[in-house]
């Protein structure tokens, strides 16, 4: 395995780590020849930069690139078209695992144990058959459950159970905390979990959140209206449709 990070200090965490690459490399070029995957581990926003920093001739048919990233519609718009412009294939991967911890020091050798992975068909692409197989074969060797649907479909799904989630841990961190400080030293697990993600970096998810601005504010949308039935219950002190509402979202969670 070669590996290529844009920062000297990430090489030499690479490098310390002898179990885990036979190569770091520091400069793309290197890293990627002769190599027959090609993984994208970056947000989004560089893709593009970095597919079009390595060579023409480095790409060949049989390369086939991948990314790991949280949204698919400006992967496929962006980056897509750039690899099989240099000669190579793309199909879309996104292993739907890891945590809201930032950097090498937090990976885990098992993260993509059991974790759902959806794979995600260039359209521009001739055939896709031989990629997808590839991936799959790639992805369960690593312990994941390989499931494939369209950059839009893909989307919609992540924005209700991953992007939404952060942005409505993200505002209620921000909503409690900033309005009643003095609130924090008696949090329990409840807010600490139910806040868990927010502590993702910032950097990261403003850019996801807006590459996936129209799935996510569809479903925020969905969320207030909601909220608003909810907030009606308590100020007509509905018991019966509080009672109702918990006894619904528990089983929805409990089928999980």
């Amino acid at each position: 395995m070669q590996a290529w990070a844009r920062r000297e200090e990430v090489r030499e965490q690479l490098r310390a780590d002898e179990s885990a690459i036979d190569l770091v490399c520091g400069e793309i070029n290197e890293a990627v020849s002769g190599a027959d995957l090609v993984i994208l581990a970056m947000p989004t926003g560089f893709m593009a930069e970095v597919v079009s920093s390595i060579d023409d001739r480095v790409l060949h048919e049989s390369s086939l690139v991948t990314d790991v990233g949280s949204v698919k519609g400006a992967v496929m718009d962006d980056v897509a078209p750039l690899v099989v412009a240099k000669g190579g294939t793309f199909f879309g991967s996104h292993p739907m695992a890891g945590s809201e911890k930032k950097g090498l020091d937090f990976a885990e050798k098992d993260l993509f144990q059991g974790a759902t992975v959806i794979l995600t068909p260039y359209e521009g692409a001739e055939s896709s058959t031989d990629s997808e197989s590839r991936l799959t074969r790639f992805w369960e060797s690593l312990g994941g459950r390989v499931f494939v649907r369209d950059a839009e479909t893909h989307d919609r799904i992540v924005a209700a159970i991953s992007h939404l989630p952060h942005l409505v841990a993200a505002a209620l961190a921000r909503s409690v905390l900033s309005d009643s400080p003095e609130a924090a030293p008696f949090s329990g697990g409840g807010f600490r979990d139910t806040t868990r993600v927010a502590g993702g970096p910032e950097e990261m998810w403003s850019g996801i959140l807006a590459d996936n601005h129209a799935a996510v504010s569809q479903r925020l949308g969905k969320l207030i209206q909601d909220l608003e039935i909810w907030k009606e219950a308590l100020d007509t002190l509905d018991r019966d449709q509080l009672r109702g509402f918990l006894s619904e979202a528990r089983e929805l969670r409990e089928a999980l």
